[in-house]
């Protein structure tokens, strides 16, 4: 597994990437696992409401995972700028429904976070 520094446009991301043999035959599934860094498309469920970030910064952690519940005012993640810890905090009690960021990952003002319903 290698791991490359992919820009995309003025965005970066961070992608690990597996080599296999000629021949072999993958599932064309979806499977997202912790440490994958691809970029997840943002499709909120249903009513779903997608939290943006407040401001460009680095992850520094992520304190919820698809399925946890919030209530108002606890910290959903941190974002890292300018050497200052910036919490993100849930502005609603719900259920965490997907986590569209990475620890470590940079993200740009108003890039989707995370969703909750």
């Amino acid at each position: 597994m290698k791991t490359y520094r992919v820009a995309v446009g003025d965005k970066e991301y961070i992608v690990k990437v597996e080599e296999v043999a000629d021949g072999t035959v993958i599932e064309e599934t979806a499977v997202a696992s912790a440490d994958a860094a691809t970029p997840t498309p943002v499709t909120p469920d249903g009513d779903a409401e997608v939290v943006e970030a407040p401001l460009q910064g680095s992850v520094l952690s992520i304190n919820v995972k698809p399925g946890d519940t919030v209530n108002t005012g606890d910290t959903v993640l941190v974002i890292e700028a300018m050497k200052l810890e910036n919490e993100v905090v849930a502005a609603q009690d719900g259920v965490i429904q997907q986590v569209f960021v990475q620890e470590g990952q940079t993200v740009d003002a108003e890039e989707p976070l995370y969703s909750i319903a």
